[in-house]
């Protein structure tokens, strides 16, 4: 196993090596630079993965099974921990923010005491990534002692016929449709939190 990661190193090297020396044109500027982000090239055939870098996850690496799915936030990001170095915050930045910090409990009372709809599911979220009123893909400050628990209601199934009505004519079935939201949220801009709105799942309107 030891060797073959080590062969797979080396001819790694011996390639980077040839792409800078060939005559063929070479990597562009931002190429080089999400190389250097991944990899450290020490003495001799050596070459460390540091992982992250310390700026963080751009827009298009903010990635989650919600987002490939077309949702607008992110329940657990890859590298979500790495990225946001939140142990390495200063504690007044928290204190700053203590507002933010808790569940949407009040209004899920609220819901508790209105008519379930079929097509639907109501529940609490505590989001790692969130897109802005921008259309930009921020990191939402999530930790153990700190939590932005929302509250959001989804459509089961968008722009489908409701499986209650399936067996009834087209003219008469009901498809619902995905409304959301803006909400202030703490996010991470550059390594400092600031306040900003995200698009957030708000009701589901069946019609």
């Amino acid at each position: 196993m030891a060797s073959n990661l080590q062969s797979f190193l080396t001819t790694l090297m011996i390639f980077l090596v040839v792409a800078q020396t060939s005559a063929r044109p070479s990597p562009n500027a931002d190429m080089l630079n999400k190389l250097k982000s991944i990899f450290k090239v020490g003495q001799g055939i050596m070459v460390y993965n540091i992982g992250v870098s310390s700026e963080g996850l751009e827009d298009d690496e903010i990635v989650c099974a919600e987002r490939r799915a077309g949702k607008s936030y992110c329940k657990e990001v890859e590298n979500y921990i790495e990225a946001t170095r939140l142990d390495k915050i200063d504690p007044e930045q928290f204190a700053k923010f203590k507002e933010y910090f808790k569940d949407d409990l009040e209004q899920t009372q609220m819901v508790a005491t209105r008519m379930d709809v079929g097509d639907s599911k109501t529940k609490i979220i505590y989001p790692e990534g969130a897109e802005s009123e921008d259309s930009k893909w921020l990191l939402v400050v999530q930790d153990e002692q700190h939590k932005q628990g929302v509250l959001i209601e989804e459509c089961e199934n968008v722009d489908s016929a409701s499986e209650e009505n399936s067996t009834l004519p087209v003219e008469h079935i009901s498809k619902c449709k995905q409304n959301f939201s803006y909400r202030k949220l703490v996010v991470l801009v550059n390594g400092e939190m600031k306040e900003k709105m995200v698009k957030l799942p708000s009701n589901c309107e069946c019609y």
